[in-house]
């Protein structure tokens, strides 16, 4: 009986064997063979900042505005005379969109776009999927939240880009990771219609998704202080200080901020203190 039992026992072990061999075979043929990306979900809302939405939809979405123009991109023709020391047309914008309030151009990257905030009564987050026309983009615009104010006079102004898979937006602020290029490019120009805003760039690290202007008291100077402080912090990974920046309550600081490209739960920030402010001519 004992035999005849350990048999048994070992001939359930091998139709065990077998479908398990069965399965792993189905999973790796599959894996390797079929495209299975219809079965991926991820998340495509935000929560406190602009998150990672589908890398399929971003591909599909970047094909589609690469093939048919985007009329926004001829404003982007615009900081070709501004660089040569011409002003941007802002009333020609504005007439576009009012939302639309200043533009940023940073040298050494792509990042050469209008800046919007969302009206009263519109969601913060619009511009996250909406072009400067208002109509749905994925790239979406760059734009600043209502809790910040639209002529840079804030402690800490935070700017909300993505980090588009084909450069654009503000994918190109991860430049500022590499240490030969955080120590050759230093400079944010900000514009609006009444002034031109020079940034030094001064740090540039991964951040959490925490969101910064609800997070910190700015309007409290211990706060702010601390908030500073913390900015200037060396960090063990993705992170760039520059020596020899110190900062006071009474500086004003622009915060750029995009995804990391896989992390859902992390930012990538660069920042910059404001060096010098002059009328617009």
């Amino acid at each position: 009986m004992k035999k005849k039992s350990g048999k048994i026992i070992w001939v359930i072990l091998l139709i065990i064997s077998i479908l398990v061999c069965i399965l792993c075979s189905t999973f790796l043929i599959r894996y390797f063979f079929f495209d299975d990306s219809s079965y991926i979900e991820r998340p495509t809302t935000i929560s406190q900042a602009p998150t990672d939405a589908s890398e399929t939809k971003e591909i599909e979405e970047t094909k589609k505005e690469s093939e048919n123009e985007i009329p926004a991109k001829k404003y982007a023709e615009d900081t070709t005379k501004l660089k040569e020391g011409e002003a941007v047309s802002f009333e020609e914008m504005m007439e576009v969109n009012e939302d639309i309030y200043a533009w940023i151009y940073i040298p050494g990257t792509s990042v050469d776009y209008p800046v919007a905030q969302s009206a009263k009564g519109v969601d913060d987050s619009f511009y996250l999927t909406h072009n400067i026309y208002k109509n749905y983009q994925f790239s979406g615009t760059i734009y600043t939240e209502k809790a910040n104010s639209r002529d840079f006079s804030d402690p800490v102004t935070v700017l909300y880009g993505h980090n588009m898979l084909n450069g654009s937006m503000f994918a190109t602020l991860h430049n500022f990771n590499n240490v030969d290029f955080f120590s050759e490019n230093n400079t944010i120009f900000v514009f609006t219609k009444d002034k031109t805003l020079t940034y030094l760039v001064y740090a540039a690290y991964q951040y959490d998704d925490r969101h910064i202007l609800n997070s910190f008291d700015m309007s409290e100077p211990v706060n702010l202080r601390q908030y500073q402080e913390s900015t200037l912090m060396k960090r063990p990974y993705y992170c760039n200080i520059r020596d020899g920046v110190e900062l006071s309550t009474d500086d004003k600081i622009i915060t750029l901020s995009t995804c990391m490209g896989g992390g859902g739960n992390t930012r990538y920030l660069v920042q910059g203190v404001l060096v010098n402010e002059e009328p617009t001519k």
